[in-house]
């Protein structure tokens, strides 16, 4: 509908030093409100949620053998509620940016988000 969106986001995170490193995938389905009423023409404001699932690896390598070890952890479902903006430069491609603020599951806290996005119709 006019006010109504749904879409989804995948993220990737990694970090590392000399001897370790971890990555975070994770993935949602996401639903928004869109306040359309302003009358700003190019600018979009909205709040919504997301339901996702992270997945969670790590490698270290032993300080004594030397041998690579590694795994998977604190994986698993995840809530993320957000508020964003979105400027369109034309009718189907704008910047956007976001701020989630994820709890439920061990990736809890709060962060930005800034991209592009693209109308389907």
């Amino acid at each position: 509908s006019k006010h109504i969106g749904i879409g989804g986001t995948a993220m990737l995170w990694w970090w590392t030093s000399q001897d370790w490193a971890n990555s975070l995938i994770g993935l949602s389905f996401d639903g928004a409100y869109h306040f359309t009423g302003l009358d700003v023409k190019k600018l979009d404001l909205f709040v919504g949620a997301g339901l996702g699932f992270s997945l969670y690896n790590y490698t270290w390598k032993d300080s004594h053998s030397g041998d690579i070890k590694g795994g998977s952890g604190s994986s698993g479902l995840y809530l993320k509620p957000f508020i964003g903006a979105r400027y369109y430069f034309n009718r189907k491609t704008a910047i956007f940016c976001r701020l989630c603020f994820q709890f439920m599951g061990d990736w809890e806290g709060a962060g930005g988000i800034i991209g592009v996005s693209f109308k389907l119709k």
